[in-house]
Protein backbone atom coordinates (compact mmCIF):
# COMPACT_ATOMS: atom_id res chain seq x y z
CA UNK A 1 0.00 0.00 0.00
CA UNK A 2 0.95 3.47 -1.07
CA UNK A 3 2.25 5.59 2.48
CA UNK A 4 1.06 8.33 1.70
CA UNK A 5 -2.50 7.07 1.21
CA UNK A 6 -2.06 5.13 4.41
CA UNK A 7 -1.18 8.80 6.25
CA UNK A 8 -4.23 10.42 4.48
CA UNK A 9 -6.91 7.73 5.80
CA UNK A 10 -5.49 8.35 9.22
CA UNK A 11 -6.00 11.77 9.14
CA UNK A 12 -9.36 10.70 8.23
CA UNK A 13 -10.28 8.36 11.11
CA UNK A 14 -8.85 11.56 13.63
CA UNK A 15 -10.97 14.12 11.71
CA UNK A 16 -13.86 11.70 12.53
CA UNK A 17 -13.15 10.96 15.79
CA UNK A 18 -13.02 14.61 16.69
CA UNK A 19 -16.51 14.77 15.09
CA UNK A 20 -17.66 12.04 17.64
CA UNK A 21 -16.53 14.04 20.43
CA UNK A 22 -18.06 17.26 19.51
CA UNK A 23 -21.18 14.73 19.10
CA UNK A 24 -20.94 13.51 22.35
CA UNK A 25 -19.76 17.14 23.85
CA UNK A 26 -23.67 18.73 22.27
CA UNK A 27 -25.41 15.56 24.00
CA UNK A 28 -23.71 17.23 27.38
CA UNK A 29 -24.85 20.56 26.82
CA UNK A 30 -28.40 19.29 26.40
CA UNK A 31 -28.10 16.90 29.25
CA UNK A 32 -27.12 19.90 31.57
CA UNK A 33 -30.14 21.76 30.67
CA UNK A 34 -31.85 20.10 33.67
CA UNK A 35 -29.24 22.20 36.05
CA UNK A 36 -30.50 25.38 35.03
CA UNK A 37 -34.02 24.34 36.13
CA UNK A 38 -34.73 26.34 39.29
CA UNK A 39 -38.54 25.25 40.30
CA UNK A 40 -41.08 22.19 39.13
CA UNK A 41 -44.59 22.31 41.29
CA UNK A 42 -47.90 23.69 41.29
CA UNK A 43 -47.73 26.18 43.92
CA UNK A 44 -45.53 26.65 46.85
CA UNK A 45 -42.18 27.90 48.10
CA UNK A 46 -39.34 28.98 45.97
CA UNK A 47 -35.53 30.19 47.08
CA UNK A 48 -33.94 32.64 44.81
CA UNK A 49 -30.52 33.62 44.74
CA UNK A 50 -28.12 35.64 42.72
CA UNK A 51 -31.42 37.10 40.58
CA UNK A 52 -31.04 41.01 42.28
CA UNK A 53 -29.14 42.59 39.51
CA UNK A 54 -28.61 40.16 36.51
CA UNK A 55 -30.33 37.01 34.44
CA UNK A 56 -33.91 36.14 34.27
CA UNK A 57 -36.22 33.19 35.26
CA UNK A 58 -38.51 31.91 32.29
CA UNK A 59 -41.54 30.04 33.54
CA UNK A 60 -43.18 27.64 31.61
CA UNK A 61 -46.30 25.28 31.33
CA UNK A 62 -47.74 22.44 29.50
CA UNK A 63 -49.71 23.29 26.27
CA UNK A 64 -49.22 24.91 22.59
CA UNK A 65 -49.26 28.43 20.90
CA UNK A 66 -52.19 29.34 18.63
CA UNK A 67 -50.26 28.32 15.88
CA UNK A 68 -50.50 24.64 16.90
CA UNK A 69 -47.35 23.90 18.29
CA UNK A 70 -44.73 24.31 21.26
CA UNK A 71 -42.04 26.06 18.88
CA UNK A 72 -42.05 29.25 17.45
CA UNK A 73 -39.75 29.60 14.14
CA UNK A 74 -37.97 32.24 12.83
CA UNK A 75 -40.41 32.97 9.95
CA UNK A 76 -43.04 33.35 12.21
CA UNK A 77 -41.78 36.20 14.49
CA UNK A 78 -43.71 35.59 17.48
CA UNK A 79 -46.92 34.07 18.16
CA UNK A 80 -49.88 34.66 21.21
CA UNK A 81 -51.04 32.25 23.75
CA UNK A 82 -54.51 31.44 23.25
CA UNK A 83 -57.10 33.31 25.42
CA UNK A 84 -57.52 30.71 27.78
CA UNK A 85 -53.87 30.30 28.63
CA UNK A 86 -53.52 33.97 28.31
CA UNK A 87 -56.21 34.54 31.07
CA UNK A 88 -55.01 31.75 33.16
CA UNK A 89 -51.61 33.14 33.77
CA UNK A 90 -52.40 36.40 34.07
CA UNK A 91 -53.74 35.21 37.51
CA UNK A 92 -50.45 33.56 38.65
CA UNK A 93 -48.34 35.01 41.64
CA UNK A 94 -44.96 35.32 42.66
CA UNK A 95 -44.63 36.91 46.29
CA UNK A 96 -42.31 37.70 48.72
CA UNK A 97 -42.76 37.71 52.51
CA UNK A 98 -44.22 41.52 51.76
CA UNK A 99 -46.46 40.63 49.47
CA UNK A 100 -45.29 42.24 46.09
CA UNK A 101 -45.32 39.95 42.89
CA UNK A 102 -42.80 39.49 40.61
CA UNK A 103 -44.10 37.32 37.73
CA UNK A 104 -44.74 39.03 34.72
CA UNK A 105 -47.06 37.04 31.95
CA UNK A 106 -46.14 37.23 28.36
CA UNK A 107 -48.77 36.23 26.49
CA UNK A 108 -47.03 36.53 23.49
CA UNK A 109 -43.48 34.92 22.63
CA UNK A 110 -40.99 34.85 20.17
CA UNK A 111 -37.94 32.81 22.05
CA UNK A 112 -39.85 29.70 22.21
CA UNK A 113 -37.59 27.14 19.88
CA UNK A 114 -38.19 24.21 21.46
CA UNK A 115 -40.64 22.06 20.43
CA UNK A 116 -40.79 20.01 23.54
CA UNK A 117 -44.75 20.46 25.02
CA UNK A 118 -44.17 23.64 27.12
CA UNK A 119 -44.51 27.00 26.11
CA UNK A 120 -43.38 30.00 27.16
CA UNK A 121 -46.12 32.12 30.23
CA UNK A 122 -43.96 34.26 31.75
CA UNK A 123 -40.90 35.55 33.09
CA UNK A 124 -39.61 36.41 36.64
CA UNK A 125 -36.49 38.73 38.09
CA UNK A 126 -36.40 40.64 34.33
CA UNK A 127 -33.87 43.44 36.06
CA UNK A 128 -32.56 43.97 32.43
CA UNK A 129 -36.62 44.34 31.24
CA UNK A 130 -36.04 42.08 28.43
CA UNK A 131 -39.75 41.46 28.39
CA UNK A 132 -40.94 44.59 29.00
CA UNK A 133 -40.38 47.97 31.60
CA UNK A 134 -42.64 45.81 34.40
CA UNK A 135 -39.33 43.81 34.75
CA UNK A 136 -37.69 44.04 38.24
CA UNK A 137 -34.63 42.11 40.02
CA UNK A 138 -35.87 39.13 42.44
CA UNK A 139 -33.29 40.34 45.91
CA UNK A 140 -31.99 36.43 47.66
CA UNK A 141 -34.93 35.72 49.67
CA UNK A 142 -37.95 32.50 49.72
CA UNK A 143 -40.62 33.77 47.23
CA UNK A 144 -44.22 31.91 46.93
CA UNK A 145 -46.22 30.34 43.66
CA UNK A 146 -49.63 30.73 43.31
CA UNK A 147 -50.58 29.20 40.11
CA UNK A 148 -54.35 27.74 40.37
CA UNK A 149 -52.91 24.14 41.00
CA UNK A 150 -51.00 24.32 37.15
CA UNK A 151 -47.50 22.53 37.06
CA UNK A 152 -45.30 25.17 36.13
CA UNK A 153 -41.13 25.04 35.38
CA UNK A 154 -38.69 27.55 36.13
CA UNK A 155 -35.29 28.18 34.13
CA UNK A 156 -32.25 30.16 34.26
CA UNK A 157 -33.34 32.04 30.87
CA UNK A 158 -29.42 32.73 30.19
CA UNK A 159 -28.56 28.81 31.35
CA UNK A 160 -30.80 27.66 29.23
CA UNK A 161 -30.40 29.48 25.74
CA UNK A 162 -26.80 29.35 26.28
CA UNK A 163 -27.07 25.59 26.93
CA UNK A 164 -29.55 25.11 23.86
CA UNK A 165 -27.46 26.91 21.42
CA UNK A 166 -24.07 25.42 22.43
CA UNK A 167 -25.86 22.18 21.94
CA UNK A 168 -26.55 22.37 18.85
CA UNK A 169 -23.46 23.95 17.52
CA UNK A 170 -21.71 20.88 19.14
CA UNK A 171 -24.28 18.82 17.05
CA UNK A 172 -23.74 20.39 13.84
CA UNK A 173 -19.45 20.52 13.91
CA UNK A 174 -19.48 17.06 14.95
CA UNK A 175 -21.64 16.14 11.70
CA UNK A 176 -19.59 18.59 9.51
CA UNK A 177 -16.49 17.06 11.11
CA UNK A 178 -17.58 13.38 10.42
CA UNK A 179 -18.73 13.88 7.45
CA UNK A 180 -15.36 14.72 6.55
CA UNK A 181 -13.29 12.79 7.71
CA UNK A 182 -15.29 9.71 6.10
CA UNK A 183 -14.70 11.92 2.74
CA UNK A 184 -10.80 11.92 3.63
CA UNK A 185 -10.72 8.19 4.92
CA UNK A 186 -12.36 7.49 1.60
CA UNK A 187 -9.88 9.49 -0.04
CA UNK A 188 -7.05 7.39 1.83
CA UNK A 189 -8.25 4.43 0.82
CA UNK A 190 -8.05 4.76 -2.40
CA UNK A 191 -4.78 6.43 -2.53
CA UNK A 192 -3.15 3.60 -0.27
CA UNK A 193 -4.40 1.17 -3.51
CA UNK A 194 -4.26 3.09 -5.96
CA UNK A 195 -0.80 4.61 -5.94
CA UNK A 196 1.76 1.54 -6.04
CA UNK A 197 5.30 1.52 -4.19
CA UNK A 198 8.13 1.49 -6.35
CA UNK A 199 9.39 -2.33 -6.80
CA UNK A 200 12.64 -2.00 -4.74
CA UNK A 201 13.45 -5.65 -6.42
CA UNK A 202 13.51 -4.15 -9.89
CA UNK A 203 15.37 -1.63 -8.50
CA UNK A 204 18.45 -3.63 -7.25
CA UNK A 205 18.31 -5.96 -10.04
CA UNK A 206 18.46 -3.08 -12.59
CA UNK A 207 21.55 -1.73 -10.40
CA UNK A 208 23.08 -5.22 -10.53
CA UNK A 209 22.46 -5.32 -14.47
CA UNK A 210 24.30 -1.99 -14.67
CA UNK A 211 26.92 -2.74 -12.25
CA UNK A 212 27.78 -6.25 -14.29
CA UNK A 213 27.66 -4.46 -17.71
CA UNK A 214 30.29 -1.93 -16.21
CA UNK A 215 32.49 -4.74 -15.00
CA UNK A 216 32.23 -7.05 -18.58
CA UNK A 217 33.28 -3.51 -20.07
CA UNK A 218 36.01 -3.45 -17.95
CA UNK A 219 37.45 -6.75 -18.58
CA UNK A 220 37.30 -6.67 -22.22
CA UNK A 221 38.98 -3.24 -22.00
CA UNK A 222 41.77 -5.20 -20.07
CA UNK A 223 42.18 -8.05 -22.29
CA UNK A 224 42.29 -5.58 -25.74
CA UNK A 225 44.79 -3.41 -23.88
CA UNK A 226 47.40 -6.93 -23.01
CA UNK A 227 46.78 -7.54 -26.72
CA UNK A 228 47.93 -4.59 -27.99
CA UNK A 229 50.69 -4.42 -25.55
CA UNK A 230 51.53 -8.11 -26.90
CA UNK A 231 51.72 -7.37 -30.73
CA UNK A 232 53.99 -4.35 -29.75
CA UNK A 233 56.84 -6.25 -27.92
CA UNK A 234 56.64 -8.89 -30.75
CA UNK A 235 57.11 -5.71 -33.44
CA UNK A 236 60.29 -4.79 -31.44
CA UNK A 237 61.80 -7.91 -31.29
CA UNK A 238 61.49 -7.91 -34.88
CA UNK A 239 63.04 -4.83 -35.55
CA UNK A 240 66.01 -5.35 -33.53
CA UNK A 241 66.52 -8.76 -35.22
CA UNK A 242 66.63 -7.09 -38.63
CA UNK A 243 69.01 -4.30 -37.54
CA UNK A 244 71.67 -6.82 -35.98
CA UNK A 245 75.25 -6.18 -37.55
CA UNK A 246 78.05 -8.66 -39.32
CA UNK A 247 79.46 -8.63 -36.56
CA UNK A 248 77.01 -10.14 -34.74
CA UNK A 249 76.16 -12.76 -37.17
CA UNK A 250 79.65 -13.86 -37.12
CA UNK A 251 79.71 -14.16 -33.36
CA UNK A 252 76.34 -15.82 -33.37
CA UNK A 253 78.03 -18.76 -35.94
CA UNK A 254 81.41 -19.29 -34.19
CA UNK A 255 79.04 -19.95 -30.77
CA UNK A 256 76.88 -22.57 -32.82
CA UNK A 257 80.38 -23.95 -34.51
CA UNK A 258 80.15 -22.84 -37.87
CA UNK A 259 83.15 -21.14 -39.70
CA UNK A 260 83.42 -19.45 -42.90
CA UNK A 261 86.35 -20.33 -45.26
CA UNK A 262 88.33 -17.39 -46.27
CA UNK A 263 88.73 -16.80 -50.45
CA UNK A 264 91.89 -18.30 -52.39
CA UNK A 265 94.80 -16.10 -52.39
CA UNK A 266 95.02 -14.33 -55.75
CA UNK A 267 97.40 -15.72 -58.19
Amino acid sequence: MNKIGLIVAVVGIVICLIGAGLFVAGGDKFESLEESQQYEGRGGEMKLEGYAEGGWLIVTMEGNYTNGRSAIYEEEGTVNLSDEDCDLVRNFNLTNVDGENYFIPTCENSDDTTEDGWIHVGVICDFERKYGNDGKGCPDGTYTWDTNGKLINVWDGSALIEGILGGLAALGSGLIACCCGIVVLIIGIILAFVLQEEDTSQYYQSNSETGSSSNSGAKGWDEQSDYIHKEKNEEEVAEKSEMATPEDNKEEKKRSGEYELPPPPEI
